[in-house]
């Protein structure tokens, strides 16, 4: 069951903002129609507890009072950067590029080069553009929510990869949230920074927990 869940409201207000940019981008009915069907069932996928549409509106969210000149492309790369999530592999990334580079073909070259490229860049979460940034920034707000909210996160983040054993999965997530410590700055964008200091305690926090555990709590985990 996800932990995270948008109700009909929230679907709603995404299919009337997805309509919306259609429209000022003039896009074929392919496009609109058929590409918000096909993203709609992938983000409404059974096994995603948070990388769903409660993200995507979460995004949508935390972006909204930061206008950019780019618009339209940060908007569809919100829509595609979680299109292909499967924790069994290790290229979503990548395929979920490829898929908004075939997706947005029809409304030109250019916007799908531009799309994709910023959706690549969730891979490493690394980028010296400054629209891509505030993707990434906006990606990672999660780090940085209330203290609750993040203890919800990282349970559904586990649910997601409910198929890896326990000492695997701690190690492994032991070595991501290391990782994201590590960084000189988690949030490189002035509109996310105030963030950051949230973002390491809960952080530190889980790694205190995951540490902590002992064996039979494990395999309860």
């Amino acid at each position: 069951m996800a932990l995270f869940t948008l109700g009909t409201g929230g679907r709603k207000r995404l299919i009337q903002r997805w309509n919306a940019l259609m429209r000022s981008l003039q896009a074929p009915e392919e496009v609109q129609f058929g590409v918000l069907d096909d993203l709609l069932r992938r983000y409404g996928e059974p096994h995603r507890s948070y990388h769903n549409l409660f993200h995507l509106e979460a995004l949508f969210a935390a972006l909204e009072p930061h206008p950019v000149r780019e618009k339209a492309a940060l908007e569809l790369a919100v829509w595609f950067h979680d299109a292909v999530y499967d924790t069994t592999r290790n290229t979503n990334e990548e395929e979920s590029a490829a898929l908004a580079a075939r997706a947005l073909e029809p409304m030109g070259r250019e916007l799908a080069r531009r799309v994709s490229g910023m959706v690549l860049a969730t891979k490493h979460h690394r980028s010296d553009d400054p629209t891509t940034r505030l993707l990434l920034d906006a990606d990672l707000s999660i780090l940085g929510a209330e203290e609750a909210v993040y203890r919800r996160y990282s349970r559904a983040i586990r649910q997601e990869y409910a198929w890896v054993p326990p000492e695997v999965y701690r190690e492994g997530r032991l070595r991501v949230l290391h990782a994201f410590l590590s960084r000189p700055q988690i949030y490189v964008t002035p509109a996310f920074a105030g963030l950051e200091e949230v973002a390491r305690a809960n952080l530190r926090h889980e790694i205190g927990w995951l540490e902590q555990l002992q064996p039979a709590q494990l395999s309860r985990y």
